[in-house]
């Protein structure tokens, strides 16, 4: 405790409300959990989703790796399928990695990561579930996926799913798009959205596009973004197409200038920053990162990566750290790697098992609570 002048003890409860917040924002979560037991002055202030908010904030405007977490989910084979959900955290250049406590009757078998936002983890799942997960608290929510009336596979659609926060009307969603196969690469989509804080789906009319690759889109400044090619174009193209939860609009973004080879694109976000990869058909990727979000003239390149193998295999990127480490998924391995010697430094072991899917995506340590 701090003395006075006088010599006397100042306890927390005499620290001004304003002072205590902002000590606090600046805490690891586990710090905070802990925490809670000093009084109940303190037990209010760290449980007020308010501050959890201020929090979130904080940390998303003064970007730390050490705040940032690795979510991986892994369905591995054996006798049927289970579902492992890994926490990943880098701090000093060093990995740890731990499986997550989940409840084991709340995680769903074969389930699939549809990305995080504020600290929460969204999954999906083949019995058409949705869940809203908070790692650190071990919080969870789950809730029916209602919108599964259209047939999944030959002949019929393939599924594109997207997870972020409506900061307009301070809302959780979920998007699934159903992409039906046209003549000549087209597509017709239908966008179904979910609202936490209403329970319902709703329909945004107006995507028309050419094929959605990746499972899942990317959220960042308040938008989720799938990147798109149009095979139906005489030269193969490919953008990012936006959806902004606030405005409910469609938007595009061009990608960045790339070498003229067949090429597949992997989008993330790094420190509020949306990040492209261009994996070319050798074994090679170009990385870049949009520094001023919406500006195309802003996209710059972080680093050309060769890669170890002597086969194509995509990389995704998923943080981007301020000495320029780039931690990366690649394949069904998580690497680490250092742009300055050009050396991969492999997360050995963090699943275990053979595997059948592996996903991962980074999520921002919080408080906040998957329900509304």
């Amino acid at each position: 405790m701090e003395k006075t002048s006088e010599g006397t003890n100042l306890l927390p409860q005499e620290l001004s409300q304003e002072l205590i917040i902002e000590i606090l924002v600046r805490l690891p979560v586990k710090c905070l959990l802990k925490f809670r037991c000093v009084s109940k002055l303190w037990l209010s202030l760290i449980s007020n989703t308010e501050f959890h908010k201020t929090r979130v904030n904080f940390s998303i405007k003064n970007p730390k790796m050490t705040d940032y977490t690795i979510a991986g989910v892994a369905s591995v084979s054996g006798l049927g399928k289970i579902c492992h959900v890994y926490t990943i955290k880098c701090e000093n250049s060093f990995i740890t990695a731990a499986k997550h406590g989940c409840p084991p009757k709340s995680l769903p078998l074969s389930a699939w990561l549809l990305g995080s936002c504020n600290g929460l983890v969204c999954l999906t799942s083949d019995s058409y579930t949705l869940m809203l997960l908070n790692p650190c608290t071990g919080n969870f929510n789950v809730f029916p996926d209602t919108m599964s009336q259209y047939k999944v596979g030959a002949g019929g659609c393939y599924v594109r799913y997207g997870f972020g926060y409506d900061a307009s009307i301070e809302d959780y969603k979920v998007v699934k798009i159903f992409s039906f196969p046209q003549n000549e690469g087209r597509h017709e989509n239908i966008v179904k959205v979910y609202s936490l804080k209403a329970n319902s789906w709703s329909t945004i009319q107006g995507f028309n596009s050419g094929c959605i690759n990746g499972m899942v889109g990317v959220f960042a400044n308040g938008a989720l973004h799938w990147d798109v090619c149009h095979p139906h174009i005489s030269r193969a193209s490919s953008e990012i197409v936006t959806l902004d939860f606030a405005a409910q609009r469609y938007g595009q973004i061009a990608l960045p200038s790339y070498e003229d080879r067949g090429v597949y694109w992997t989008l993330g976000v790094s420190r509020g920053r949306l990040v492209a990869c261009c994996n070319y058909e050798t074994n090679k990727a170009d990385m870049w990162v949009m520094k001023e979000y919406g500006v195309e003239k802003s996209w710059t390149k972080l680093v050309a990566i060769s890669l170890p193998v002597d086969r194509r295999v995509d990389i995704t990127p998923l943080y981007v750290a301020e000495n320029g480490d780039v931690l990366l998924k690649l394949g069904t391995e998580l690497i680490l790697y250092n742009p300055r010697n050009a050396s991969f430094k492999r997360l050995a072991d963090y699943v275990s098992g053979d595997f059948l899917q592996v996903q991962v995506a980074t999520y921002l340590e919080s408080l906040t609570s998957p329900h509304i």
